[in-house]
């Protein structure tokens, strides 16, 4: 399983809007409901606009007073896309609800949180109708995650509704969440009933996924679940002491930062490094060292041949500036492909190939003024959100090399290069194959 496109990736929400999801960490397939389209307001556009057609299925039941669990009665394949929309609020404010997973390997119970008010509604309902009875844990990673909820079984099934992101807790060990309702939803929707258990704690998971409950008992359980085992049921009930781990603060004084910025040095000293001991490395860009009016050149070597590629220091100096002193350091050397997304793009530059792993810095957009769609050949830097602003940055060591055009959706990006040689070695790039060194010419 690939952790880096179980992140929400800000470059497939904004340049592969119709590409697919990846295939192990996948969630239901449905989407969030969209508004109906405006009514026209010039003459011109004074044909009248077709409504959708209603959905014809049923939202999710609220539980029956006399505890039966109706949904069990029917096959995963009848629960699969069976509802238009979650069930209507069930659960009672500020109320403590645990979650009790009935395995033949033994119980593992969750504690619920409070403030994840429609996450816990979704969830309450689905497990006293007997939603998830049956149902298997489909994926199991260690020091990742177990997976489950899926009627398919695959990553790939959902009760036919996906529900609003409550992104208010971070992921220790035991942290119960919702799978994305899509790698390229940028509201980060959450899966209408698939859900994770972290067996680590995973940070880099942090600000992107819905966490709404704690395992408070049975994380030994946890670690024995094995992907194909079965959740007999899930219990609910009600609790007066919360047991669940206290929130970290999210904001913490912090000490202002040294200054750690880029410095071209001989000998290519970065490239000793561990790949771990290159992540965060520097907090700031290098110096403009390089000469604006000369022409620049890329040379990719990897193990299925070279690429070579022209750099443009006129339209993107910042970009390319940075792209050469880290080059010249070493920092590419020896490091593998981050992620491949066939016939489309190759993303490099990733210490541990993870969304967050890089140098440790961002550079402003540098957008040409005639900028369009990413077309093939094209090398832009990894576009990112940044967190506190929600703007576009882009990344300071990640780049992509398109495979084909790609739109861009009106989102800057810098595009700093483009390959003028070797774009059959590209297209056959795959994740995990090493990248020898980047050399400048």
């Amino acid at each position: 399983m690939n952790k880096y496109v179980f992140i929400v990736l800000a470059l497939l929400a904004v340049l592969l809007v119709a590409s697919c999801a990846p295939a192990t960490l996948q969630p239901t397939t449905s989407a969030p409901a969209t508004a109906a389209a405006p009514a026209p307001t010039t003459a011109a556009a004074a044909t009248p606009v077709a409504t959708a057609t209603p959905d014809p299925r049923p939202t999710a039941p609220a539980p029956l007073a006399d505890g039966s669990r109706p949904l069990a009665s029917l096959s995963p394949a009848e629960r699969a896309e069976r509802f238009s929309g979650p069930a209507a609020t069930y659960t009672k404010p500020s109320t403590i609800y645990l979650a009790t997973f009935v395995t033949a390997k033994g119980n593992i119970v969750a504690e619920l949180y409070p403030d994840a008010v429609k996450s816990v509604n979704n969830f309450v309902t689905l497990a006293k109708n007997g939603y998830y009875d049956g149902l298997s844990f489909y994926h199991a990673e260690p020091g990742f995650a177990v997976l489950g909820g899926d009627p398919n079984s695959d990553g790939s099934g959902g009760p036919g509704y996906t529900i609003p992101a409550e992104i208010n807790h971070a992921h220790p060990r035991g942290a119960l969440g919702w799978a994305p309702a899509g790698d390229l939803d940028p509201t980060q929707y959450s899966s209408g009933s698939q859900f994770y258990i972290t067996l680590d704690a995973l940070a880099v998971l942090d600000n992107g996924y819905t966490v709404f409950g704690q395992v408070v008992e049975g994380m030994e359980i946890v670690d024995k679940i094995a992907a194909g085992d079965k959740i007999t049921r899930i219990d609910v009930s009600e609790a007066t002491v919360s047991r669940a781990l206290t929130p970290v603060p999210t904001a913490v004084p912090t000490a202002t930062p040294v200054p750690r910025v880029a410095q071209p040095k001989a000998g290519r000293p970065l490239a000793k490094l561990p790949l771990e001991q290159r992540q965060n490395l520097y907090n700031m860009p290098p110096a403009m060292t390089i000469d604006q009016n000369k022409t620049y050149q890329a040379t990719i070597e990897s193990a299925k041949g070279k690429i070579v590629f022209a750099l443009d220091p006129k339209v993107a100096p910042v970009a390319v500036n940075n792209f050469v002193v880290l080059s010249n350091l070493g920092f590419y050397d020896n490091m593998p492909v981050a992620y491949v997304e066939a016939g489309a793009y190759v993303l490099l530059g990733s210490p541990a190939s993870q969304p967050d792993s890089h140098v440790g810095y961002v550079l402003q957009p540098e957008v040409a003024p005639d900028a369009g769609n990413v077309i093939t050949g094209t090398v832009t830097l990894y576009p990112m959100q940044d967190s506190t602003t929600g703007e576009f940055v882009a990344n300071g060591s990640q780049f992509v090399i398109a495979l084909a055009e790609l739109p861009t959706g009106g989102s800057p990006m810098s595009v700093f290069g483009k390959v003028v040689s070797g774009m059959d070695v590209a297209a056959k790039l795959e994740a995990g194959d090493v990248i020898t060194s980047i050399t400048i010419d």
